[in-house]
């Protein structure tokens, strides 16, 4: 009877659809009905699509809404391949002018396809007119969920400015249902994209946000995935009871609900956690198994990833023929093409390899290989940043032209119609030649606020408006090069906020911005015009000190410190006291950039450790595991 019903529930629909003339702007039933479980339970409606497949005679509109689901439901399932077999499809039942709508979701959950893949490129394209579409059609729904889809991309490519901007952008849209795309699930993608920046304290309240949210609502796949990304950004920061229980709770979730790759990337962290302790044994047990897992979904990225985790291991207890073995698996799986920091961190640790088997020469050569590539890949992220910039800036140009061209045919039209009248003509092109002239300033002056503009975002921090770390590490090297040049001195200076985190967890994030646009704003009064500060992490500064002298930096930075005084009242939290520690080096001939920012990073440790609230110059007869730094 069930059976029944089913087949003349397909007929029924196969029969609007072809009745149908007008473009689809939802998905018509039982499609409907699938979109609002497949977030939270994917494998009930994937076996319902598989046992519920329409007849080869039915409209393509049905069979593109039936590869969509079943797209969908994979995708939340973290099987990437088979996400992206019906995705595409989906694709061969519908075009952009037959079914305009349709075919931009399918596109969006293309891209997103392809992003787990390891390809996420290939689908920027179509994320991008899913976007200028939804927004001209003033389509909320399907605009958030291609600006989530976007930022996830963005992710992927390490432009994390861009995909902080489209996620903040889909979190203002996004409601509070669980069953849709709602504000827990884009709060934990921005709490990944902090954690990739290495902002995990920043990160963890917008995961603790989502867990909070699906923990309510009784969302175990979602539930599982933030407690999987807030257990890592609380090891991370060191807190590794609390990271072990979130993390086991988030690999029980997804053992209760079937996700086996939930629970593959659970043992994937926890196996790390295992390696820190010196557990090998229960770290490698935990890698096999979730390698079986990642293998057996067919995703090649993880997949990778745990041949190379496995080859580690096998490193960090001296098996190198096992580590070998590993490591030829994972060289297999990757694609170098379209996985650039994989290959770069891939041949760092393969390095390392061929240097403890002896081969001296062939390591150095992949690990100067490797730093090359890493150099090339850094510099190709900045010029796709300012191109894509300067395509918007392009973009807007060649509109104002069009204006400027249907501004000259107006005025031929005129011309031809009015012929007998001189005069006129003469009076009409005046006052056009003075609208062009003005335009044409109007471009210049916007043309230089756009360059500016574009100078501005590649070397700026966003919040504070102090030189970025890309920007002021490239500014040191060069500082570091001229002194070796000419023999000057030169300083630099760590200054961390004390006890950042307890200013946001007391009184929000909002006021630490404040705390950290206020110290920016100190920074510009305090100091000389010579010297260079830069934000290079959340509450972390780096400061350059030009023709100084370790005494002499230590002056101008204990006037710094003592100024801190009133920065909460300045904040706006009066009752908070804002400290600073500082740390300063003085730079030798022969330091490399890391070895002279260690030893700054070292006293910055050392000022932490003997109570905060002070400067301390480095020794160089003192090292100190800054890695312990609390």
């Amino acid at each position: 009877m069930l059976r029944s019903l089913v087949l003349c529930s397909w007929l029924l629909c196969s029969v609007m659809a072809n009745a149908q003339t007008t473009q689809l702007k939802q998905l018509s039933e039982p499609y409907a009905g699938y979109a609002l479980t497949v977030l939270n339970s994917p494998h009930e409606v994937l076996d319902t699509l598989i046992n519920s497949a329409p007849d080869a005679s039915a409209a393509d509109i049905i069979h593109a809404q039936y590869q969509l689901m079943l797209a969908k439901a994979y995708y939340n399932l973290t099987y990437p391949q088979k996400a992206l077999k019906h995705a595409q499809l989906a694709l061969g039942f519908v075009s952009e002018k037959s079914q305009t709508w349709l075919y931009h979701q399918v596109k969006v959950m293309e891209a997103v396809a392809f992003e787990l893949i390891g390809t996420p490129m290939q689908g920027l394209a179509g994320l991008n007119a899913a976007i200028a579409w939804s927004k001209q059609q003033n389509d909320a729904k399907l605009y958030l969920q291609a600006l989530f889809s976007r930022g996830i991309v963005q992710t992927s490519l390490a432009d994390y400015l861009a995909a902080l901007d489209d996620f903040q952008q889909a979190y203002a849209l996004a409601s509070d249902n669980p069953n849709e795309l709602s504000k827990a699930h884009v709060a934990a993608m921005l709490a990944q994209v902090y954690e990739y920046r290495s902002e995990d304290s920043v990160a963890i309240p917008y995961y603790e946000e989502a867990v909070a949210a699906h923990r309510t609502h009784g969302a175990d796949l979602d539930l599982s995935i933030a407690l999987f990304g807030l257990g890592k950004a609380h090891r991370n920061t060191g807190n590794i009871e609390l990271a072990i229980s979130q993390l086991e709770e988030s690999a029980l979730l997804a053992e209760k609900i079937d996700d086996l790759q939930g629970v593959a990337y659970a043992l994937k962290e926890l196996a790390a956690i295992n390696m820190l302790q010196k557990d090998y044994a229960a770290a490698e047990q935990k890698l096999v198994k979730a390698a079986d897992i990642f293998a057996q979904a067919g995703n090649p990225q993880m997949n990778f990833n745990m041949m190379v985790s496995l080859g580690m291991l096998a490193l960090e207890t001296d098996n190198l023929t096992q580590a070998e073995t590993y490591l030829h698996s994972a060289d297999i799986l990757l694609d170098r093409q379209n996985m650039p920091v994989h290959s770069i961190g891939f041949d760092e640790i393969y390095a390392g390899l061929l240097f403890r088997q002896g081969h001296y020469q062939r390591a150095y050569e992949v690990l100067k290989q490797a730093f090359l590539n890493h150099k090339k890949y850094q510099s190709a992220q900045s010029s796709e940043q300012l191109h894509e910039l300067s395509s918007r800036f392009e973009l807007q140009l060649a509109q104002q032209e069009n204006k400027v061209l249907s501004q000259q045919n107006a005025l031929q039209q005129l011309q031809l119609s009015n012929k007998k009248t001189l005069n006129l003509q003469l009076i009409l092109l005046t006052v056009f030649a003075t609208v062009v002239c003005g335009l044409l300033g109007i471009i210049v002056m916007r043309n230089k606020v756009h360059k500016n503009r574009l100078e501005k975002l590649a070397t700026r921090d966003e919040l504070t408006d102090l030189y970025n770390r890309r920007h002021t590490l490239a500014l040191l090297e060069q500082q570091m090069s001229l002194a070796a040049r000419h023999d000057k001195r030169l300083c630099i200076a760590m200054l961390d906020l004390d006890w950042f985190k307890q200013i946001n967890d007391s009184y929000g994030h909002v006021a630490g911005d404040k705390v950290l646009r206020e110290f920016a704003v100190l920074c510009n009064k305090s100091l000389r015009e010579s010297d260079v500060v830069g934000r290079i992490g959340g509450e972390e500064f780096l400061l350059i000190l030009s023709h100084t002298a370790s005494d002499d930096a230590y002056k101008v930075l204990d006037n710094l410190r003592l100024k801190m005084v009133g920065l909460s009242q300045l904040a706006e939290i009066p009752q908070a006291e804002v400290t600073i520690s500082i740390g300063i080096a003085e730079y030798q001939q022969d330091d490399s950039l890391e070895d002279f920012m260690l030893l700054a990073d070292t006293a910055l440790y050392r000022a932490k450790n003997n109570g905060r609230d002070q400067v301390v110059v480095a020794n160089r007869n003192i090292t100190v595991p800054t890695d312990s730094l609390p």
